[in-house]
């Protein structure tokens, strides 16, 4: 009798349509999976994670009500980091089991892991949006060879948030 109910219940689990598609836990795929499949909590880790490289004054305090332009700057790197720049994928790439969602694309190590090659197109995404947000009246034009001072504000973000993968 019991055997009688357990193949009821283990039934379903067998029925073709299940054996077409098999369910696997991201942990499971040791390539990347789709941001889509991020949930918040990781995206809104890495966004403090870059809000604070920015301003690591703050401490890592929660931002007030009052602070318009911490919000909307945080709220920017949340939208690319939540478009297209995350993976959930093994830490340090030797099959463990330590899976975490991480951004895509890293700065690039020069010789001896020197952080010095800032190559990250979703870093340079962020900087960008961190940028335009504080000077909206630019509309995301290019800024111009004789905008020396814009030039040199959006180098200070884009180093203010550089960031190696976890690895290195």
């Amino acid at each position: 009798m019991n055997y009688l109910i357990l193949g009821l219940i283990a039934a379903p689990l067998f029925s073709s349509s299940a054996i077409a598609q098999p369910i696997t836990h991201p942990a499971a795929v040791p390539v990347q999976v789709a941001v889509s499949q991020a949930p918040e909590k990781a995206i809104d880790e890495l966004t403090d994670f870059i809000f604070y490289n920015l301003y690591p004054g703050l401490n890592r305090r929660k931002i007030r009500s009052d602070e318009r332009q911490y919000i909307k700057e945080w709220a920017a790197i949340k939208k690319v980091v939540s478009q297209d720049s995350l993976v959930y994928q093994d830490v340090c790439g030797r099959n463990s089991t330590n899976y975490e969602w991480l951004l895509s694309k890293y700065d690039g190590q020069g010789p001896g892991r020197d952080a010095s090659a800032l190559s990250s197109p979703v870093l340079d995404k962020v900087a960008d949006a961190i940028f335009y947000t504080r000077h909206p009246e630019l509309v995301y034009r290019r800024i111009q060879p004789s905008e020396m001072r814009l030039a040199s504000e959006w180098s200070g973000i884009r180093r203010a948030i550089s960031s190696l993968h976890p690895c290195y």
